[in-house]
């Protein structure tokens, strides 16, 4: 089988299955009953760049608030199209851009040579949304039936049931280099649950196991970078080392 075929036969393996494995209900929901799907892989380009995110976010809209007068509300209605894509759309009141696709290429792409996004695998360690406690009680202000569940809290189950996705991920790749964003998925990948934020997310390139040793660097997620002007200079610093590692033969 040809390496599109495999890649084709895993998005579709990820889009059917994975809710289930991760133990997720098959109604798991936004608030007008669309379905939270599984967003797999994209951009799929072989033996370069690998970049894995936490978990993807969605598509927000603005709705008027019951409790608060002349105030809105915003919730998430809608999967994003893939992990780290570029997306506008009017959310109802303004036009909203994905933060972490423009960061992503403000922080990272555009500091490396000969690798853009679409020569690249990008990806979500957790492939689905999650509900943070915010998302859930502004879906009851608009909505007081409304029965989404809050998820992001149980984020690292779902990421050690999602490990072997990413290896199949790995396996298909074959990437010279691997690159994850933000705390909880370097401690996931790594297995550290000890070290600092400061220690886990260094310039070194480190060689975990989940991942059969390939080349990692563990570095701060572009809301992070975005934030704060300590993580924008870590991942600066590692500019060099990342174009060595894609650039060597």
């Amino acid at each position: 089988m040809t390496s599109e075929k495999l890649i084709r036969s895993y998005q579709q393996k990820c889009h059917k299955n994975y809710i289930a494995a991760i133990g997720l209900p098959d109604n798991y929901t936004y608030i007008d009953g669309n379905p939270i799907r599984p967003v797999p892989p994209v951009q799929t380009a072989l033996r370069g760049l690998m970049i894995i995110g936490a978990y993807p976010s969605a598509r927000f809209e603005r709705r008027a608030s019951r409790t608060r007068p002349k105030s809105y509300r915003t919730i998430p209605i809608a999967n994003n199209l893939q992990p780290f894509g570029y997306e506008q759309y009017f959310d109802g009141l303004a036009v909203r851009t994905l933060t972490s696709a423009v960061g992503l290429n403000d922080y990272l792409f555009k500091n490396l040579q000969n690798v853009k996004f679409t020569t690249s695998w990008i990806t979500d360690l957790v492939k689905v949304f999650l509900y943070k406690e915010e998302h859930v009680e502004a879906c009851k202000d608009v909505n007081p039936n409304s029965k989404v569940l809050k998820t992001r809290n149980r984020f690292d189950e779902f990421a050690g049931k999602s490990v072997s996705w990413i290896r199949e991920e790995y396996q298909l790749c074959q990437p010279k280099l691997i690159i994850t964003l933000g705390e909880e998925v370097a401690r996931v990948l790594s297995g550290d649950k000890t070290s600092s934020a400061d220690k886990l997310l260094s310039q070194e390139i480190q060689h975990p196991k989940l991942l059969e040793e390939s080349a990692t660097l563990f570095l701060p997620h572009p809301d992070a970078c975005r934030r704060s002007e300590k993580w924008r200079k870590r991942l600066e610093s590692a500019m060099p080392i990342i174009n060595k590692q894609l650039n060597s033969k």
